[in-house]
């Protein structure tokens, strides 16, 4: 086998060995609201704090979240990968997937759970293309820590690939 095959190859293996919590994150423009399971998500910045969250471009979510430019991440608990599962199932073009979930709105408007360790609101201040996705920065300007359990953290093999 040739040596570049082998090693294009073996990069999605080793890419499921990086760690990353799992999110709930919810946007609203008007009177719509909408939420998916996010799990490209990194702090980029200090002062002021800011955020990045990987959002596929076809996504239902990726348009709604930079036409309001605002955002919300919910923080998942470790037992929450039936949440995860819920809001990663289908696209909230067809599914009012925050329907019977208990949610609030932050400061700047959109969508998050009640349920959850803790929310940041985030103002979209940049984006940029990588691949498939684009990255939405965000500066967090407001959040509250609602639980002090254990967050979920991205096990690929219980998801079945639907948290891309």
């Amino acid at each position: 086998m040739d040596r570049d095959l082998q090693d294009r190859d073996s990069i999605p293996a080793a890419l499921r060995h990086l760690t990353h919590g799992v999110y709930v994150m919810g946007t609203r423009r008007g009177r719509q609201s909408n939420a998916m399971t996010a799990s490209w998500v990194m702090q980029t910045s200090e002062r002021p704090p800011c955020l990045a969250v990987a959002v596929r471009s076809d996504r239902y979510t990726h348009d709604i979240t930079l036409e309001s430019e605002t955002f919300a991440l919910s923080v998942l608990r470790e037992d929450q990968v039936d949440v995860a599962t819920h809001f990663a199932d289908t696209s909230g073009e067809y599914h009012d997937k925050l329907q019977g979930v208990p949610y609030g709105l932050t400061p700047g408007g959109s969508p998050f759970l009640l349920d959850c360790l803790a929310y940041l609101d985030c103002k979209v201040i940049d984006r940029a293309r990588a691949g498939d996705h684009t990255l939405v920065v965000g500066e967090v300007t407001a959040s509250d820590t609602l639980d002090e359990s254990y967050p979920l953290i991205y096990d690929p093999g219980e998801y079945e690939g639907a948290l891309r």
